[in-house]
């Protein structure tokens, strides 16, 4: 499978590997966590590459698919978001219904949902309930999945009222669609190259799903900080972005809570990422002042001590997701 995003106009760019120094050194100097949202914890961040994964059994959404979880509600509503690796020629023959939302984006290879394929770029929301024929993926697959709830495959038909079918979509090619100019607080949070790419908005919560990219800037640059009153979901699919928690790379992701201090970024050969809001619009307070962005910070990352055993585990520089 390739490891790029073509649509996005580059290619991913690694820059190696957490180092024992850093974790050393790093986490004597952690922070206090700033806590949880929706249930679940401030990530800020981790590289999925080495989260823990498992193959999903009979009772999961998908069995037989291996899924490493980035972030899990894990007494509350069993939200997840998860990045599932597809083995070449797997199939899910049965007829189903999963029994929560399931929004995905495909990072690689390629993936079939009764008959309609799914390539590299592709995005897709399907409400709790819509009915699965035929699920398989000749070539293998990197898909990042994020459910809603509890998102087990439910082999009979679903409850009457259970699928809203005005939710639903089907199929975005993302790597078709036109850029579209950032809003005025994502230019003063990320600079003035900032476009985007809007997948899905949601009329009733004001949630959003959208792609935002960003240009190389000066190494000199100064960015406002900024306080979210949503969750900002944030996954790098390209590039890097500098951060005072250590520079992402491709399969990095985020779980930024309300009412935290975020900042300054910054990305010297641009970058690409998948964000969402969750728990309404991702309204924003700025600082009015800004600051430099630190181009070598060290990793330290904001998480949970269930986290710390695996987040500065070595991975291949060449591994992608």
């Amino acid at each position: 499978m390739s490891q790029s995003l073509p649509m996005l106009g580059r290619r991913m760019m690694m820059a190696g590997t957490f180092s024992a120094l850093a974790s050393r050194t790093v986490q004597a100097q952690q922070p206090t966590h700033p806590g949880f949202a929706l249930g679940r914890p401030h990530t800020d961040f981790v590289q999925s590459q080495v989260a823990p994964s498992r193959v999903l059994t009979e009772t999961g959404s998908q069995p037989g698919v291996d899924g490493a979880t980035v972030s899990y509600d894990a007494k509350g509503t069993r939200a997840v978001t998860v990045i599932m690796h597809y083995p070449v020629a797997w199939k899910m023959v049965p007829q189903h219904y999963v029994n929560s939302d399931q929004e995905f984006f495909v990072l690689d290879g390629s993936v079939i949902f009764n008959g309609v394929t799914y390539t590299t770029g592709d995005y897709a929301y399907f409400p709790a309930g819509y009915h699965h024929d035929l699920i398989e993926s000749p070539s293998g697959a990197v898909v990042l999945n994020f459910y809603e709830g509890e998102h087990k495959a439910v082999y009979e038909t679903a409850p009457p009222g259970m699928f809203r079918a005005e939710q639903l979509i089907k199929k975005i090619s993302a790597r078709d669609m036109p850029w579209a100019g950032a809003t005025a607080i994502e230019r003063k949070i990320w600079g003035s190259s900032a476009r985007r790419k809007v997948l899905r908005t949601d009329s009733s919560t004001g949630e959003s799903t959208w792609i935002l990219t960003v240009g190389p800037e000066h190494q000199k640059s100064r960015h406002a900080l900024a306080i979210h009153q949503a969750v900002e979901e944030m996954f790098v699919l390209d590039g890097e972005v500098a951060t005072p928690h250590g520079m992402m790379r491709s399969g990095s992701y985020a779980w930024r809570i309300p009412g935290t201090k975020l900042g300054p970024y910054g990305t010297k050969d641009g970058f690409t990422a998948l964000l969402r809001s969750k728990g309404g619009a991702l309204k924003t307070a700025l600082s009015k002042e800004t600051q430099a962005v630190n181009w070598a910070a060290p990793y330290n990352p904001l998480v949970v001590e269930a986290q710390k055993s695996w987040v500065f585990t070595p991975f291949a520089s060449d591994r992608a997701y």
